[in-house]
């Protein structure tokens, strides 16, 4: 995707990240419909069936309003990828495990085994960190042509959170990525940081200024 560095772009930018987003997104909401779905059958089954004891009753409508209350979550989290403007905070670990899950199929299909060591769970603005690092692992996914590692960490920097994303072969390879193969260029990834800072070297990426 060829983009340039004005808010048309960056809206256009979000657009495709969302797009390679939405199987993990609906197999989330799957997921979270689908006790609800079987408790209201059960339930439905009892009742006709004159089985309408209160202390089963009692049970099931207690699980149905916490699946209930989970996918009411789950339904607000999705909304608030599509907005930029989001302030809303959100454990640093929790954000990194939530992305590498809508990516699961993918990773799964690529060349890339990413190693998650992050355990962090320092309140970063989730807005800042999202967008941005779904996009580099959606890059890494896409141009890394030979089995290779890819290990994310964080640490704390004078009040601030960096995430560390560094790279390196499975085996003996010259060449680990094209950039070309990308859906995205590295530069055009700023345009979805929502402030945070990006900073690319050959084969590590370090993404700050996530408080």
């Amino acid at each position: 995707m060829t983009v340039n560095s004005d808010p048309a772009s960056a809206v256009a930018l979000r657009f495709e990240i969302i797009k390679r987003l939405a199987p993990g997104f609906r197999h989330r909401m799957l997921g979270r419909m689908q006790p609800i779905a079987l408790l209201s059958q059960l339930m439905g089954k009892k009742i006709q069936a004159g089985q309408t004891e209160s202390g089963f009753l009692l049970k099931r409508l207690q699980e149905l309003k916490d699946s209930l209350s989970a996918a009411t979550n789950a339904t607000v989290d999705l909304f608030s990828w599509l907005n930029p403007d989001d302030q809303s905070l959100q454990p640093l670990n929790s954000i990194v495990e939530e992305c590498l899950d809508l990516l699961k199929m993918d990773i799964y299909t690529s060349n890339v085994v990413f190693d998650n060591t992050i355990t962090a769970q320092a309140l970063v603005r989730a807005s800042r960190l999202r967008h941005i690092l779904a996009a580099c692992l959606l890059t890494f996914i896409d141009s890394t042509e030979k089995p290779a590692r890819v290990t994310l960490s964080a640490q704390q920097v004078s009040g601030d959170w960096q995430l560390e994303m560094s790279i390196q072969p499975v085996d003996a390879a010259p060449k680990l990525m094209n950039a070309d193969a990308s859906f995205v260029n590295w530069e055009a990834i700023q345009l979805v940081s929502e402030g945070a800072l990006l900073v690319k070297e050959q084969q590590r990426i370090v993404i700050s200024n996530l408080v």
